[in-house]
């Protein structure tokens, strides 16, 4: 029976998640088709992910008390309500209002999922996050595909209520299954920000955090070069290079998540920071090859490359983190949405200012390269550890 109900939520989750790549992909082409301005459309993303540092704040402050359940399903009510006035009363000013609400409920929402999850899952923890990965791209391939189909046949406000049903989905299936969220409820108010840091530098968790920061800073380089480089190569209509490539990406982490993982159980198991550092290394080198080789079928197994390492760190981070007790980990997890999403926010602001279209590949190099070093370096300091 628990395994049947963790079934429901992670399909249940899936379905959310396609709900948030078709915001992810409809929100922006909105704003851009009603005002033409760069300035308004790459607010999105801005709201997005101060949003998200904002939920991480949240996580941070109030993740060891907090009922999951209860804010789980708050997270996914507070994301439909802001795209069900968007579909009602669509318009920029409201936009940037429930971009940045999803971002806080998509950021509470993955954080207090992780969590919980060796709660969810006990022994199979490890399967779970691997699956959370894989299933990630199959939500991530479905929505970015169903975007250029909904839009013509439903219009944006239909694509913004189709994306609210989705959240509704979620908070149903979490209402109505009947698994432990906590090893022991809810904890006093005992946990707080000033013994977070030192759990963390105690699991030796901080080389991870640093590295996380540093990859979300350089993987703006690509979520900008890529549009660059398929009007580049095919002026008429780039979207369909874009898709091919974030397609073959999340081809990738269902790869990673399906077959390639349970090849590596033991090792993440053993050592999970040392395979986070080096799923960093391979999924920086595969963003750099498909801005550096000409040929297509390099260029997209690049692209595939690129997704496995994405799913591998996610899968090893989490499992790093996941062995702090139970009241550390949803502080900590807040934590980590802080870091990445500052880091990803910090490296938007310069791609924005710094990148022209003629050093797009020399820009990714740079920004993937820092954090390349960075985790070859910790992976060694880790093993010798």
């Amino acid at each position: 029976m628990a395994r049947r109900q963790l079934g429901l939520l992670l399909g249940a989750k899936v379905v959310s998640d396609v709900g948030y790549a078709l915001d992810f992909v409809c929100l922006s082409i909105f704003v851009w088709e009603s005002s033409r301005s760069a300035l308004a459309t790459g607010l999105v993303s801005v709201s997005l992910y101060a949003g998200a540092i904002v939920g991480g704040r949240l996580g941070h402050a109030h993740g060891a008390r907090w009922d999951r359940r209860a804010v789980m399903i708050t997270a996914d009510l507070v994301r439909m309500a802001a795209l069900l006035t968007l579909a009602l009363l669509p318009g920029q000013p409201q936009l940037y209002v429930a971009v940045f609400l999803v971002g806080i409920g998509r950021s509470v929402f993955e954080g207090t999922l992780s969590a919980a999850t060796p709660v969810l899952a006990g022994e199979r923890t490890q399967l779970v996050n691997s699956v959370l990965a894989a299933l990630k791209g199959v939500a991530f391939m479905l929505g970015m595909s169903l975007s250029a189909l909904a839009v013509p046949l439903i219009g944006f406000q239909g694509v913004f209520a189709l994306d609210a049903a989705s959240y509704a989905l979620s908070a149903l299936v979490l209402v109505a299954i009947r698994v432990p969220f906590r090893e022991n409820g809810p904890t006093a108010d005992t946990t707080d920000k000033k013994v977070v840091w030192p759990a963390v530098v105690a699991a030796g968790l901080v080389p991870l955090f640093v590295v996380r920061c540093l990859d979300a800073f350089g993987s703006s380089s690509q979520h900008v070069g890529i549009p660059i480089l398929g009007s580049e190569l095919n002026p008429a209509t780039p979207t369909q290079v874009a898709g091919l490539i974030w397609g073959v990406w999340a081809a990738g982490l269902l790869l990673a998540g399906f077959v390639l993982r349970p090849l590596a159980t033991s090792l993440i198991a053993r050592a999970p920071g040392v395979v986070f550092c080096l799923a960093t290394i391979v999924m920086s080198l595969g963003f750099i090859g498909i801005f550096w080789f000409d040929d297509w079928g390099l260029r997209l197994a690049c692209a595939a490359l690129a997704g496995i390492g994405d799913a591998f760190s996610e899968v090893a981070f989490k499992q790093a983190v996941q062995r702090l007790p139970d009241e550390r980990r949803g502080p900590v997890f807040g934590l980590s949405q802080i870091v990445v999403n500052s880091g990803f926010m910090a490296g938007l602001l310069a791609t924005s200012l710094l990148l022209t279209p003629d050093i797009v590949p020399q820009w990714v190099l740079l920004l993937h390269g820092v954090p390349l070093v960075v985790a070859a370096v910790a992976a060694v300091r880790l093993r010798v550890r």
